[in-house]
């Protein structure tokens, strides 16, 4: 299976808009690439979609707040939502947070760079070179 962000041609979203609220990586997903899934957070910028009838509730906070990512907010650390959904029983949840974390450290175009290497919507972000 290949890897990568979507290709971007006119009207296309940059790839951070691949990355989720959680810190989840929907670049690699395939239904997303062959045009079967929206993905988490297409389309509510352009009004495409509602984000009022959004049901993440982490994704409505960050969207509205302006945020690309939970990563981004100051709050980070003390949200409750965040906090929730990270303490989820589950690997994937710890893997969002490991995300999440490094986007805060090393900023979104290093995990994009290694999360385009990943088959899903997590994995290994491994040493970033300093």
């Amino acid at each position: 299976m290949q890897s990568g962000t979507p290709s971007r041609g006119k009207g296309q979203e940059p790839p951070v808009a691949y990355v989720g609220c959680c810190g989840a990586y929907c670049g690699t997903c395939r239904p997303l690439r062959d045009g079967c899934c929206r993905g988490c957070k297409l389309g509510y910028r352009t009004g495409a979609r509602d984000l009022s009838s959004a049901r993440c509730r982490m994704k409505v906070c960050c969207l509205n707040k302006g945020y690309e990512t939970c990563a981004e907010c100051p709050e980070f650390d003390s949200c409750e939502v965040v906090q929730g959904f990270f303490g989820k029983n589950g690997y994937k949840y710890r893997k969002y947070r490991e995300a999440s974390e490094f986007i805060r450290t090393h900023g979104y175009a290093e995990f994009v760079a290694k999360a385009n290497q990943w088959t899903g919507s997590y994995g290994s972000l491994g040493p970033s070179p300093d």
